[in-house]
């Protein structure tokens, strides 16, 4: 039993590389750039990235997730995220226009409010895995404020991605696995 446990931590590691995230401050702008690839399908990285009804089932640090309007292969979704600084939560809406390339992209910007976030995601396929390559281009409020963030947006991003690759790991497992035979 323990063995079978290792085994299958082990694979689990070695399916999912390292995110990488890169934050840094140019004028007034704060732009992130973050890379990971996992063994799984483009499809099934796609199913784990979109699937926004869910995401706070599996994303720290995200309190609800909503689609709000759907139009084909534009999506209006809003969500409440509460993230730790120092001694406590800054709770934040986020509502973003999200335009679909199935299976390829996804880019979303923020609707209304005063800050700016635009993203992009891109998925592709590389040696066996696939690879998904994320910029982001957010202006805040203030200048301080981008200056204080960098460490903050690293860490959430990192997490976020970690945890998007243990969900697309879980449910390829589960796609895998045998169903149950009745008799």
């Amino acid at each position: 039993m323990k063995l079978a446990l290792i085994t299958l931590l082990f694979s689990a590691f070695s399916a999912a590389s390292e995110v990488k995230v890169d934050a840094h401050k140019d004028a007034d702008l704060v732009k992130i750039d973050a890379e990971f690839s996992v063994a799984v399908s483009k499809e099934q990285a796609w199913q784990v990235m979109v699937d926004f009804e869910h995401m706070p089932q599996f994303l720290p640090q995200l309190q609800s997730s909503h689609i709000l309007s759907k139009n084909g292969d534009h999506l209006r979704v809003a969500q409440v995220i509460s993230v730790p600084l120092s001694l406590f939560n800054y709770h934040y809406e986020s509502m973003r226009d999200i335009d679909l390339k199935p299976h390829s992209e996804i880019r979303a910007a923020s609707v209304g409010g005063s800050e700016v976030y635009k993203s992009i995601a891109q998925l592709k396929v590389s040696a066996g895995q696939t690879v998904i390559s994320y910029h982001a281009e957010w202006q805040p409020e203030s200048g301080l404020l981008a200056g204080f963030a960098l460490d903050t947006m690293r860490s959430q991003i990192r997490q976020q991605f970690m945890a998007m690759q243990q969900e697309m790991l879980k449910r390829q497992q589960q796609a895998a696995a045998p169903s149950p035979q009745t008799h």
